[in-house]
Protein backbone atom coordinates (compact mmCIF):
# COMPACT_ATOMS: atom_id res chain seq x y z
CA UNK A 1 0.00 0.00 0.00
CA UNK A 2 0.85 4.03 -0.37
CA UNK A 3 2.09 5.49 3.09
CA UNK A 4 3.69 8.77 3.57
CA UNK A 5 6.61 8.08 5.80
CA UNK A 6 9.08 10.29 7.87
CA UNK A 7 12.15 7.89 6.94
CA UNK A 8 14.42 9.69 9.36
CA UNK A 9 14.81 12.68 11.47
CA UNK A 10 15.96 16.22 9.51
CA UNK A 11 14.09 18.21 6.68
CA UNK A 12 12.85 16.90 4.02
CA UNK A 13 13.14 12.93 4.73
CA UNK A 14 9.78 12.75 3.96
CA UNK A 15 8.98 10.05 1.12
CA UNK A 16 5.64 8.31 -0.36
CA UNK A 17 6.51 4.69 -0.22
CA UNK A 18 4.80 1.38 -1.05
CA UNK A 19 4.73 -0.45 2.09
CA UNK A 20 3.10 -3.84 3.89
CA UNK A 21 -0.34 -3.07 4.49
CA UNK A 22 -1.51 -3.23 8.31
CA UNK A 23 -1.51 -6.55 10.12
CA UNK A 24 -5.68 -7.88 10.46
CA UNK A 25 -6.92 -5.65 13.69
CA UNK A 26 -7.07 -7.02 17.18
CA UNK A 27 -9.73 -8.36 19.18
CA UNK A 28 -10.57 -4.71 20.21
CA UNK A 29 -9.84 -3.00 16.72
CA UNK A 30 -10.39 -2.17 13.46
CA UNK A 31 -8.88 -1.70 9.99
CA UNK A 32 -9.70 1.24 7.76
CA UNK A 33 -9.27 1.91 3.96
CA UNK A 34 -8.47 5.84 4.24
CA UNK A 35 -10.41 8.50 2.17
CA UNK A 36 -9.36 10.95 2.75
CA UNK A 37 -6.48 12.44 5.77
CA UNK A 38 -6.15 16.38 6.66
CA UNK A 39 -2.37 17.69 7.01
CA UNK A 40 -1.68 19.48 10.54
CA UNK A 41 0.90 21.72 11.51
CA UNK A 42 3.21 18.71 13.24
CA UNK A 43 3.39 16.83 9.40
CA UNK A 44 4.65 20.30 7.98
CA UNK A 45 7.08 20.45 11.13
CA UNK A 46 8.26 16.75 10.33
CA UNK A 47 8.81 17.82 7.11
CA UNK A 48 10.78 20.79 7.78
CA UNK A 49 12.98 18.65 10.90
CA UNK A 50 11.64 21.33 13.42
CA UNK A 51 9.54 19.12 15.31
CA UNK A 52 9.97 19.96 18.96
CA UNK A 53 8.11 16.24 19.98
CA UNK A 54 9.70 12.79 19.78
CA UNK A 55 8.95 11.17 16.80
CA UNK A 56 9.89 7.30 15.76
CA UNK A 57 11.42 6.90 12.40
CA UNK A 58 10.36 5.36 10.15
CA UNK A 59 6.86 6.15 10.77
CA UNK A 60 3.32 7.10 8.91
CA UNK A 61 2.65 10.65 9.84
CA UNK A 62 -1.29 11.59 9.76
CA UNK A 63 -3.78 11.72 12.63
CA UNK A 64 -6.70 13.41 10.69
CA UNK A 65 -8.01 10.74 9.17
CA UNK A 66 -11.86 9.36 7.95
CA UNK A 67 -12.48 6.37 5.68
CA UNK A 68 -14.34 2.78 5.39
CA UNK A 69 -13.83 0.42 8.05
CA UNK A 70 -12.54 -2.70 6.23
CA UNK A 71 -12.49 -5.78 8.88
CA UNK A 72 -13.28 -5.42 12.70
CA UNK A 73 -11.90 -7.28 15.30
CA UNK A 74 -14.05 -10.57 17.11
CA UNK A 75 -14.59 -8.29 20.11
CA UNK A 76 -16.11 -5.21 18.48
CA UNK A 77 -19.79 -4.11 18.52
CA UNK A 78 -21.62 -1.45 16.89
CA UNK A 79 -19.44 -1.40 13.43
CA UNK A 80 -19.80 -3.36 10.63
CA UNK A 81 -17.49 -2.85 7.09
CA UNK A 82 -18.51 -0.28 5.13
CA UNK A 83 -19.47 2.15 7.81
CA UNK A 84 -17.72 5.26 7.35
CA UNK A 85 -15.76 6.68 10.36
CA UNK A 86 -13.26 9.01 11.79
CA UNK A 87 -10.71 8.23 14.49
CA UNK A 88 -9.59 9.75 17.36
CA UNK A 89 -5.85 10.42 17.83
CA UNK A 90 -4.77 8.06 20.99
CA UNK A 91 -3.61 5.56 19.42
CA UNK A 92 -2.32 3.68 22.53
CA UNK A 93 -2.89 4.64 26.40
CA UNK A 94 -2.64 2.84 29.74
CA UNK A 95 -5.89 3.30 30.78
CA UNK A 96 -4.75 2.34 34.38
CA UNK A 97 -2.95 6.19 35.30
CA UNK A 98 -5.47 8.52 37.02
CA UNK A 99 -6.03 10.40 34.42
CA UNK A 100 -7.24 7.51 32.44
CA UNK A 101 -9.49 6.36 35.27
CA UNK A 102 -10.91 9.86 35.19
CA UNK A 103 -11.70 9.90 31.59
CA UNK A 104 -8.88 11.99 30.79
CA UNK A 105 -7.45 9.77 28.38
CA UNK A 106 -5.92 12.15 26.30
CA UNK A 107 -3.83 13.21 29.10
CA UNK A 108 -2.70 9.88 29.37
CA UNK A 109 1.12 9.92 30.84
CA UNK A 110 1.96 6.93 28.52
CA UNK A 111 -0.08 7.95 25.37
CA UNK A 112 1.02 7.31 22.32
CA UNK A 113 -0.08 9.32 19.14
CA UNK A 114 -0.96 8.44 15.17
CA UNK A 115 1.92 10.10 13.09
CA UNK A 116 4.56 10.16 15.47
CA UNK A 117 5.57 7.54 17.90
CA UNK A 118 2.91 4.87 16.20
CA UNK A 119 2.30 4.97 12.29
CA UNK A 120 -1.09 7.57 11.14
CA UNK A 121 -3.35 7.60 8.70
CA UNK A 122 -1.52 8.95 5.58
CA UNK A 123 -1.57 5.61 3.84
CA UNK A 124 -4.53 3.50 1.67
CA UNK A 125 -4.90 1.58 5.24
CA UNK A 126 -4.45 1.87 8.95
CA UNK A 127 -5.66 0.46 12.40
CA UNK A 128 -7.48 1.69 15.07
CA UNK A 129 -8.83 0.91 18.51
CA UNK A 130 -12.54 0.98 18.31
CA UNK A 131 -13.08 2.00 21.57
CA UNK A 132 -12.37 5.77 19.52
CA UNK A 133 -14.02 5.54 16.31
CA UNK A 134 -16.74 7.28 15.40
CA UNK A 135 -19.60 6.97 12.60
CA UNK A 136 -19.60 9.49 10.46
CA UNK A 137 -23.16 11.39 9.89
CA UNK A 138 -23.93 10.91 5.79
CA UNK A 139 -24.39 14.56 4.92
CA UNK A 140 -20.57 15.66 5.61
CA UNK A 141 -18.26 15.07 2.96
CA UNK A 142 -14.51 13.12 3.46
CA UNK A 143 -12.92 16.72 3.61
CA UNK A 144 -14.78 18.46 6.14
CA UNK A 145 -14.61 15.10 8.15
CA UNK A 146 -11.11 14.55 7.99
CA UNK A 147 -10.87 18.02 9.75
CA UNK A 148 -12.95 16.93 12.69
CA UNK A 149 -9.97 16.25 14.55
CA UNK A 150 -8.47 19.80 14.79
CA UNK A 151 -12.14 20.88 15.10
CA UNK A 152 -12.27 18.79 18.26
CA UNK A 153 -8.96 20.42 19.72
CA UNK A 154 -10.30 23.77 19.08
CA UNK A 155 -13.63 23.09 21.06
CA UNK A 156 -11.81 21.60 23.83
CA UNK A 157 -9.69 25.05 24.28
CA UNK A 158 -12.69 27.16 23.61
CA UNK A 159 -15.47 25.59 25.62
CA UNK A 160 -14.07 22.93 27.51
CA UNK A 161 -11.17 24.55 29.00
CA UNK A 162 -11.81 28.34 28.77
CA UNK A 163 -15.82 28.53 29.34
CA UNK A 164 -16.96 31.19 26.34
CA UNK A 165 -20.11 32.32 27.23
CA UNK A 166 -23.41 33.80 25.21
CA UNK A 167 -22.12 37.38 24.79
CA UNK A 168 -18.55 37.29 25.48
CA UNK A 169 -15.93 39.11 23.60
CA UNK A 170 -13.61 36.84 22.43
CA UNK A 171 -9.96 37.14 20.72
CA UNK A 172 -8.06 34.22 18.84
CA UNK A 173 -4.10 35.33 18.68
CA UNK A 174 -2.95 33.18 15.58
CA UNK A 175 -4.95 32.12 12.24
CA UNK A 176 -3.77 28.52 11.74
CA UNK A 177 -6.67 26.09 11.67
CA UNK A 178 -7.00 25.70 15.25
CA UNK A 179 -7.18 29.47 15.57
CA UNK A 180 -9.80 29.64 12.87
CA UNK A 181 -11.69 26.90 13.92
CA UNK A 182 -11.82 28.24 17.59
CA UNK A 183 -12.85 32.07 16.77
CA UNK A 184 -16.09 29.74 14.65
CA UNK A 185 -16.75 27.69 17.64
CA UNK A 186 -17.29 31.01 20.01
CA UNK A 187 -19.15 32.43 17.41
CA UNK A 188 -21.26 29.19 17.87
CA UNK A 189 -21.04 29.38 21.66
CA UNK A 190 -22.81 32.50 21.29
CA UNK A 191 -19.82 35.11 21.74
CA UNK A 192 -21.13 38.58 19.99
CA UNK A 193 -17.05 40.09 19.58
CA UNK A 194 -14.78 38.09 17.84
CA UNK A 195 -11.72 39.11 17.13
CA UNK A 196 -8.85 37.01 14.98
CA UNK A 197 -4.82 38.54 15.14
CA UNK A 198 -2.24 37.01 13.25
CA UNK A 199 0.49 38.62 10.88
CA UNK A 200 1.42 40.37 7.92
CA UNK A 201 1.28 37.41 5.16
CA UNK A 202 -1.67 35.44 7.44
CA UNK A 203 -4.12 37.16 4.66
CA UNK A 204 -5.93 34.46 3.13
CA UNK A 205 -6.79 33.10 6.34
CA UNK A 206 -7.61 35.95 8.07
CA UNK A 207 -9.88 36.24 4.55
CA UNK A 208 -11.84 33.12 6.41
CA UNK A 209 -12.15 34.42 9.77
CA UNK A 210 -14.14 37.60 8.64
CA UNK A 211 -16.29 35.80 6.00
CA UNK A 212 -17.88 34.21 9.14
CA UNK A 213 -18.20 37.29 11.19
CA UNK A 214 -14.50 37.95 12.73
CA UNK A 215 -12.84 41.00 13.30
CA UNK A 216 -9.30 40.49 11.77
CA UNK A 217 -6.07 42.75 12.20
CA UNK A 218 -2.25 41.46 10.50
CA UNK A 219 0.09 43.17 12.87
CA UNK A 220 3.57 42.66 14.16
CA UNK A 221 3.24 45.84 16.60
CA UNK A 222 1.93 45.51 19.93
CA UNK A 223 -1.62 46.33 18.38
CA UNK A 224 -2.86 44.43 22.04
CA UNK A 225 -2.39 47.66 24.28
CA UNK A 226 -4.06 50.10 22.09
CA UNK A 227 -7.60 51.44 22.56
CA UNK A 228 -10.28 48.27 22.34
CA UNK A 229 -7.65 45.65 22.80
CA UNK A 230 -6.37 46.26 26.53
CA UNK A 231 -8.01 44.67 28.76
CA UNK A 232 -11.22 44.02 26.36
CA UNK A 233 -11.32 40.27 25.92
CA UNK A 234 -13.03 37.81 28.08
CA UNK A 235 -11.38 34.85 26.64
CA UNK A 236 -8.17 34.92 24.84
CA UNK A 237 -7.19 31.82 23.09
CA UNK A 238 -3.77 31.57 22.09
CA UNK A 239 -3.06 29.36 18.91
CA UNK A 240 0.26 30.48 17.99
CA UNK A 241 2.81 28.36 18.05
CA UNK A 242 5.62 30.50 19.87
CA UNK A 243 5.32 31.46 23.38
CA UNK A 244 6.17 34.95 23.20
CA UNK A 245 2.37 35.16 22.51
CA UNK A 246 1.26 35.01 26.39
CA UNK A 247 2.46 38.67 26.18
CA UNK A 248 -0.28 39.86 24.26
CA UNK A 249 -2.79 37.14 25.74
CA UNK A 250 -1.72 38.97 29.12
CA UNK A 251 -2.35 42.37 27.79
CA UNK A 252 -5.61 41.64 26.59
CA UNK A 253 -7.60 39.48 29.12
CA UNK A 254 -9.99 41.96 31.23
CA UNK A 255 -9.42 41.41 34.98
CA UNK A 256 -11.14 38.31 35.97
CA UNK A 257 -11.04 36.69 32.63
CA UNK A 258 -9.30 33.33 30.89
CA UNK A 259 -6.47 32.80 28.88
CA UNK A 260 -6.05 29.35 27.31
CA UNK A 261 -2.96 28.18 25.47
CA UNK A 262 -3.62 25.42 22.56
CA UNK A 263 -0.89 26.70 20.69
CA UNK A 264 2.59 24.75 21.18
CA UNK A 265 5.37 26.93 21.96
CA UNK A 266 8.41 25.16 22.73
CA UNK A 267 10.81 28.53 23.83
CA UNK A 268 10.94 29.43 27.45
CA UNK A 269 8.14 32.40 28.28
CA UNK A 270 11.32 34.89 29.70
CA UNK A 271 8.95 38.04 30.90
CA UNK A 272 7.40 38.87 34.65
CA UNK A 273 3.68 37.05 35.39
CA UNK A 274 2.72 39.80 37.70
CA UNK A 275 -0.52 40.19 35.43
CA UNK A 276 -1.52 37.76 35.75
CA UNK A 277 -1.76 37.78 39.16
CA UNK A 278 -2.60 41.44 39.19
CA UNK A 279 -5.88 40.56 36.82
CA UNK A 280 -6.36 37.01 38.47
CA UNK A 281 -7.07 35.60 35.24
CA UNK A 282 -7.05 31.99 34.67
CA UNK A 283 -4.51 30.72 32.33
CA UNK A 284 -5.50 26.96 31.07
CA UNK A 285 -3.48 24.96 28.78
CA UNK A 286 -5.49 22.62 26.55
CA UNK A 287 -4.51 19.72 24.90
CA UNK A 288 -6.29 16.50 22.58
CA UNK A 289 -9.88 15.80 23.56
CA UNK A 290 -12.27 12.63 24.56
CA UNK A 291 -14.93 10.54 22.52
CA UNK A 292 -17.64 13.57 24.12
CA UNK A 293 -16.27 16.03 22.40
CA UNK A 294 -15.83 14.23 18.98
CA UNK A 295 -19.76 13.51 19.15
CA UNK A 296 -20.10 16.72 19.31
CA UNK A 297 -18.01 18.02 17.25
CA UNK A 298 -19.62 15.97 14.89
CA UNK A 299 -22.99 17.28 15.50
CA UNK A 300 -22.14 20.47 14.86
CA UNK A 301 -20.66 19.31 11.46
CA UNK A 302 -23.73 17.58 10.24
CA UNK A 303 -26.32 20.35 11.05
CA UNK A 304 -23.65 22.89 9.23
CA UNK A 305 -23.29 25.01 12.12
CA UNK A 306 -19.25 24.47 11.93
CA UNK A 307 -18.10 24.74 8.39
CA UNK A 308 -14.75 24.56 7.59
CA UNK A 309 -14.54 24.94 3.68
CA UNK A 310 -14.23 28.43 2.79
CA UNK A 311 -10.42 27.49 4.37
CA UNK A 312 -10.19 23.95 2.92
CA UNK A 313 -8.12 22.76 -0.06
CA UNK A 314 -8.06 19.12 -1.18
CA UNK A 315 -4.84 17.61 -2.71
CA UNK A 316 -4.41 14.18 -4.61
CA UNK A 317 -2.26 11.60 -2.37
CA UNK A 318 1.07 12.04 -5.22
CA UNK A 319 0.80 15.61 -4.80
CA UNK A 320 1.33 16.02 -1.12
CA UNK A 321 4.38 18.30 -1.12
CA UNK A 322 1.94 20.80 -2.76
CA UNK A 323 -0.51 19.98 0.22
CA UNK A 324 2.21 20.58 2.47
CA UNK A 325 3.73 23.83 1.18
CA UNK A 326 0.29 25.29 1.01
CA UNK A 327 0.20 24.91 4.63
CA UNK A 328 3.48 25.89 5.19
CA UNK A 329 2.83 29.48 3.10
CA UNK A 330 -0.12 29.80 5.08
CA UNK A 331 -1.88 30.12 1.43
CA UNK A 332 -4.84 28.00 3.04
CA UNK A 333 -6.24 27.63 6.56
CA UNK A 334 -5.66 23.40 5.83
CA UNK A 335 -5.07 21.28 2.93
CA UNK A 336 -6.71 17.67 2.76
CA UNK A 337 -5.01 14.67 1.29
CA UNK A 338 -7.82 12.72 -1.04
CA UNK A 339 -7.38 9.13 -0.93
Amino acid sequence: MRALRATEPGPEQIELVDTEAPEEPRDDEVLIATRAVGVCGSDVHAWHGTQTYPMRYPVTLGHEGVGSIVRVGREVTGFSPGDRVVSETARSVCGSCLSCREGHYNLCERRLGFGALYDGMMAERFVTRAQIVHRVPENIPDTVAAVTEPYCVAYNATVERARVRPGDTVTVIGPGPVGIFSAQIAIVAGATNVVVAGLPGDEARLAVGKAFGAETLASDGPWWDGPGYANSSDVVVDASGVSATLEAALGLVRPGGQIVKVGWGPEPYQRPLDTLVAKAAELHGAFSHTWSTWERVLRLLAQGRLDPTPGLQAFDFPDWADAFDAMASRRVVKSVLAL
